[in-house]
């Protein structure tokens, strides 16, 4: 027994140095032979990840290349797209044939003509100094009778000069101090400003407008149809211009009817003739007040079917004879100080609301029929008094 302890004591080692041998040389053989290290990659691995990333960086190089070409594609089809729409646009509006522009172009066109002439008289009157100058070679001949008479067209030369030029627009008071144009009857503040910001400053100026100049003039100052011509603004400008009071164009009464007719006051005998009374089928109201409260009630219907006769009916007699005149029967919502009077007048004294609650319920009237270029007086109060829960004060 001592001898195999022994035996092992001596020998025992020897397989297990032969088996360490074997395994370092195994491990040489299959990860150390032929390969150099770098780090902790080998060169060959190395090698491989910088040619992928090179790989990466040409295809990325190559992509952000083709995203700058659709980026200049997109910008120039944006452009086309913007010229092609602006060109729509303004093919749009030659078609439609936008009214203003085409007044403001025309009032243009006869401003120029009208500077132009303007300008061709102050030429006719520059050749002065010449005149003055063959005077005195005239002076040297025999005939001293003719010098009377070259006075005389001298002072028929300067009497034309001094008068002003008929120029029915100007591009400022050019002839002195403006006119007050708030004279003419039927012009106020806002009037005069948009006239004197077209060019017209002066009494002769409107005097002399024609027929086709008062149709321009209306549209440019959003005037109503016919204003000018009902409030006779030419003839109260002529009277003006040549230093009178301002003059209505129809001053003569025209001739009443023939006795005895339908229309006479008295029969043929001189005795007054009674006038027939109302038909029995023809309504008392509008009899009496001569007014169409079947119109005002057709246009209230518009904006509420439901509306009762008798309440529209009492709104047209509560305003009474402001209706018979076209100005008063209307609302101007673009007017800010009529539009302050309506809530005055009719929404706190009248309706018996808050100041701040009628502004809300005009404006909202004022949206509602913003459709109607005329909007009627009758329906405009309506529809403000049906806002307030207010239509029972004429029912």
């Amino acid at each position: 027994m001592s001898n195999v302890l022994s035996y092992i004591t001596c020998f025992g080692w020897l397989p297990l140095f032969l088996m360490g041998l074997l395994g370092l040389l195994l491990g040489w053989l299959l990860f150390g032979r032929g390969k150099s290290h770098a780090g902790d990659l080998t060169v060959e691995g190395e090698g491989a990840l910088r040619a992928e990333a090179d790989g990466l960086r040409a295809k990325i190089q190559d992509l952000e290349g083709r995203l700058s070409a659709s980026d200049g594609e997109v910008s120039s089809l944006k452009t086309k797209l913007a010229a092609g729409g602006a060109a729509a646009a303004a093919a749009t509006a030659v078609a439609a044939g936008d009214d203003d522009e085409s007044y403001a172009l025309e009032w243009r066109n006869r401003y120029l003509a009208a500077r132009v002439k303007y300008l061709e008289g102050k030429l006719a009157e520059a050749p002065k100094p010449a005149a003055k100058k063959k005077a005195p070679a005239k002076k040297k001949a025999p005939a001293k009778k003719k010098a009377p008479a070259k006075k005389a067209t001298v002072k028929k030369t300067t009497a034309k000069k001094a008068a002003a030029p008929k120029v029915l627009y100007t591009d400022g008071p050019t002839d002195g101090a403006p006119d007050d144009l708030k004279l003419i009857k039927g012009i106020g503040p806002k009037f005069e400003k948009d006239l004197n910001g077209k060019g017209i400053y002066y009494f002769r100026q409107i005097a002399n407008w024609k027929k086709k100049d008062v149709e321009l003039v209306e549209n440019i100052i959003d005037s109503i149809p016919g204003r000018i011509e009902r409030d006779e603004w030419v003839p109260q400008a002529k009277g003006l211009a040549k230093g009178g009071a301002p003059k209505a164009a129809s001053t003569r009464k025209k001739p009443g009817p023939k006795p005895g007719t339908k229309r006479g006051s008295t029969n043929k005998d001189g005795t007054p003739r009674k006038k027939p009374g109302p038909k029995a089928s023809a309504k008392a109201p509008a009899k009496k007040s001569g007014l169409d409260y079947d119109k005002y009630y057709a246009n209230v219907q518009k904006f509420d079917g439901k509306a009762k006769r008798d309440t529209v009916d009492n709104i047209v007699k509560y305003l009474g004879a402001s209706l018979k005149n076209r100005d008063s029967s209307l609302v101007a919502c673009s007017d800010a100080t009529e539009l302050d009077t309506v809530v005055r007048n009719f929404c706190v004294k009248k309706l018996g609301i808050a100041k701040d609650k009628g502004d809300t319920i005009v404006k909202e009237v004022c949206q509602d029929m913003k459709s109607e270029r005329f909007k009627n007086r009758v329906t405009f109060y309506y529809l403000c008094a049906k806002k307030a829960r207010k239509l029972g004060v004429f029912a």
